[in-house]
């Protein structure tokens, strides 16, 4: 939930000025639809209150989880009795000062692929929801890895104007891979390797590689693209 938080005021601000009735509930719904990650807002006893778009869409692909009327539902049982156990958690925090306990848990998918990270937090600590939302005191957040890395790939294109090329050598040099190995597996000479590396280091401000990785892992963002590199 930490790396998600920063973000929210972002795009509820964004949502505000993009506003023209003043609707507070369509500014707070909005704001969620800008937010990469599945949200959804429950009642006390479980039932969905607001779902935003990306946990629809998620929900859609019925991997793990789907959303039946106003509950969400788990495949594996396991999953459900975490679930239940940490909204008894939140909801006993509720009433208290917010010290819940540890409730994230992955959500086991098919055919292999990264589980989702569901995350179970009281909605807003020490406060009154909005009145639009005035049933909901619980907030889910389910993240898909996977959507995650193509959409965090997307903006650190568009922070620092990388191509796609870029992009890639860039993530290689964050995992360890040395300019000459990612020469031979890519199939290109090292003059284009060190070719992207300049432009690369021009773009982000950082004169070394080291610097480059600190720069990434400062924003918090893995870099990874979805698409195959070409040599724009």
């Amino acid at each position: 939930m930490r790396p998600v938080f920063p973000h929210f005021p972002r795009a509820q601000d964004n949502a505000t000025r993009g506003q023209t009735t003043g609707n507070s509930q369509e500014v707070l719904e909005n704001a969620l639809d800008w937010l990469v990650d599945g949200i959804a807002l429950l009642g006390p006893d479980g039932d969905i209150v607001y779902a935003n778009d990306a946990l629809l869409a998620l929900a859609e692909r019925g991997d793990g989880f789907r959303i039946a009327g106003r509950t969400i539902e788990f495949v594996e049982s396991n999953v459900r009795r975490r679930f239940r156990a940490a909204l008894g958690a939140v909801g006993r925090a509720g009433k208290s000062p917010c010290d819940a306990g540890p409730t994230d848990f992955p959500v086991p998918r098919r055919d292999g692929l990264p589980a989702y990270i569901m995350s179970v937090r009281p909605l807003v600590c020490g406060q009154t929801p909005a009145p639009q939302h005035a049933q909901a005191g619980i907030m889910v957040l389910i993240c898909d890895p996977l959507s995650r890395s193509a959409a965090a790939s997307q903006i650190l294109q568009k922070l620092f104007s990388l191509t796609n090329a870029e992009a890639h050598l860039a993530e290689a040099l964050c995992t360890g891979v040395t300019t000459g190995t990612y020469a031979v597996d890519r199939g290109v000479s090292l003059n284009t390797v060190y070719s992207h590396l300049k432009r690369i280091r021009e773009k982000t401000g950082c004169k070394s590689v080291p610097e480059l990785i600190r720069k990434f892992s400062e924003l918090n963002v893995p870099l990874r693209l979805s698409g195959p590199p070409n040599s724009a």
